[in-house]
């Protein structure tokens, strides 16, 4: 679903979700008409609209394929062709109207909820004084200049989201900064439905990302930082050679990536696509898109002398990438990435807690 925004909102152009699209670049002064991307918008929207006609053909079978654990070697091959379908279906995008519906069964969200002994209500008024007073102090910094949570209303039923997933995740390590605009971005994807906001992010926190991504150490992270070094080395040796050799950590610009899992570093419209393939395919999903955006900026990031021009080059370059449709081509043609070869690089990291 999308958001809708009444005029007086906001000031300028605005996407799907109610962000301005006159977002300036870090690296300018003033933003330009060019900095909406709305050659790029228009056409990534034609293309989705042949494909939402395959979605409105086929449904409701891609919700019921999602809700099924992916296959096995030992599936069947017509459970193998129907999931490489809606995996091809879903690279193309979920149609804004059916993401809610779908983000649900792929995130793992309505079995969690299925199983759950608690309720949304009761947990949202639940969590820890100390967690609790972390949500209130980085509520405020949560998308400030968006229209929803600029209001009372956006703040509250934010806070409700994040407590109940600090509440729901303890095991996980309850809530962690940056789950704020994770969070934030699935609420106005859902049409600010919280309950089912609530249920994704646990399905998130569960079952997407590295065990302790959002520990207190961060160590899941970190891991998934190394495996993004040694990935990178791997499938474009120059770039991580330029990058070491003066000095530049895949951390410094890509820790917000893995921990926001995009959602503070893309246009909007730009994340519910990564997320539409994330969500059914997990975190390999995450790190294709990472090689995407590097790839795109590579001639530039060659050119850099140190890691804060680096860090300035990928900021400028992503808060532009309008053009979800050619980012999602670019990301899917970097060639098999399993799983397996995530976990064995993963398994590599040689990453301890800090003293």
């Amino acid at each position: 679903g999308a958001l809708v925004v009444t005029p007086g909102m906001m000031e300028g152009p605005c996407d799907a979700y109610g962000f301005s699209l006159q977002r300036r670049s870090p690296a300018s002064e003033t933003a330009s008409s060019s900095d909406t991307g709305e050659e790029a918008r228009r056409r990534c929207e034609k293309r989705e609209k042949k494909n939402r006609k395959r979605w409105e053909t086929e449904w409701p079978r891609p919700v019921q394929v999602a809700s099924q654990p992916s296959p096995s070697p030992t599936s069947s091959l017509g459970d193998w062709l129907r999931w490489r379908s809606l995996k091809a279906m879903c690279r193309e995008g979920i149609p804004p109207t059916l993401r809610g519906a779908m983000w649900s069964e792929a995130s793992g969200a309505s079995g969690e909820k299925e199983r759950a002994t608690a309720d949304y209500g009761s947990l949202a008024d639940a969590g820890k004084e100390a967690t609790n007073h972390q949500i209130d102090l980085d509520l405020p910094r949560t998308f400030p200049d968006h229209p929803f949570y600029q209001t009372a209303e956006g703040r509250a039923a934010l806070r409700r989201v994040l407590v109940a997933v600090g509440a729901y995740c303890e095991a996980e390590g309850g809530y962690c900064q940056s789950m704020n605009y994770v969070a934030a971005f699935v609420l106005l994807a859902v049409d600010r439905d919280e309950e089912r906001a609530f249920w994704i992010m646990a399905g998130v926190v569960k079952r997407k990302v590295l065990q302790d991504t959002w520990s207190e150490r961060l160590l899941g992270c970190r891991v998934e930082m190394e495996a993004l070094g040694t990935l990178l080395r791997k499938r474009d040796p120059k770039v991580a050679a330029h990058l070491a050799a003066i000095g530049c950590d895949v951390s410094y610009f890509a820790t917000d990536w893995f921990l926001c899992l995009y959602c503070k570093s893309l246009p909007s419209e730009t994340v519910a696509r990564v997320w539409d393939s994330f969500l059914l395919e997990g975190p390999k999903v995450l790190f294709r898109v990472a090689l995407a955006i590097l790839g795109s900026c590579r001639g530039e990031i060659l050119s850099c002398g140190n890691p804060g021009d680096v860090v300035t080059v990928l900021r400028r370059a992503q808060v532009d990438l309008h053009d979800r449709c050619a980012l999602m081509d670019q990301a899917f043609a970097v060639g098999s990435l399993p799983m397996a070869k995530i976990d064995k690089y993963r398994s590599r990291a040689s990453v301890s807690a800090p003293e």
